[in-house]
């Protein structure tokens, strides 16, 4: 029995020039905003506080609930998930919108646009609040699905929402398990890089920022094609 290790899959490409698309599905923290230090420091002081040491690597774009499952035992978990529930919604310092991300939405017919995101609604909330970024009239959130990323529930129920093809979406994310998500829904998936490498997400395209990223819609606005900048 062959019992070797398969390789990680390496990104896949995609001729260059704009993308074609009925909607855009959009992850939120490193996304669209930039919360990555703040979630840091919350996870830290999380670990802290139940005495498990140092947090290290913390696995950015997975649901809290995971989070906690890998390192808690049972009997607390429920503790343990309040804990930084708190932590995270009291952390209102350091979450602003990315550069580029306001323009690109503004640009973008209601209905072709949603938000997968690892966060619990009333984390979402706080944050899209504090960031500047409207909601959405399809936001899928860790308290809307049972299996979070890097499962693609939460894009499939985006899809559904949108009453689009999930073939037909592209998603955009910076984590290895949302691009994994996004890719298993079978939409194209946009990497963008800061929180991981380009190397780490297994995206369609890969970007350094969506300062730039243009969007032009069709009459009704279905059929999208999304302009994206050089990487």
């Amino acid at each position: 029995m062959d019992t070797s290790t398969s390789p990680a899959p390496a990104p896949r490409t995609a001729a260059a020039g704009p993308l074609d698309a009925d909607a855009l599905l959009f992850d939120l923290d490193g996304t669209l905003i930039d919360s990555t230090r703040a979630t840091e420091i919350c996870w830290q002081e999380w670990s802290r506080q139940l005495g498990l040491g140092d947090h290290g690597e913390h696995p950015h774009g997975v649901p809290a609930r995971d989070v906690v499952a890998a390192r808690v035992e049972p009997a607390r978990r429920g503790q343990a998930l309040a804990l930084i529930e708190r932590l995270e919604v009291a952390q209102t310092e350091g979450i602003v919108i990315k550069e580029g991300v306001a323009a690109l939405l503004a640009g973008l017919p209601a209905d072709r646009w949603a938000i997968v995101t690892s966060c619990t609604a009333e984390l979402a909330a706080v944050r899209m609040e504090l960031a500047g970024i409207p909601v959405p009239s399809v936001l899928v959130t860790a308290d809307s699905v049972s299996r979070g990323k890097p499962d693609p529930q939460g894009y499939l129920a985006a899809a559904a929402g949108l009453g689009v093809d999930p073939a037909r979406t592209i998603v955009f994310e910076d984590a290895p398990a949302g691009v994994a998500a996004g890719n298993a829904a079978g939409a194209r998936t946009v990497g963008i890089t800061g929180t991981y490498d380009a190397g780490a997400l297994a995206a369609s395209r890969i970007v350094a920022t969506l300062d730039g990223t243009r969007v032009t819609a069709g009459p009704g606005g279905v059929g999208l094609q999304v302009f994206l900048p050089r990487a």
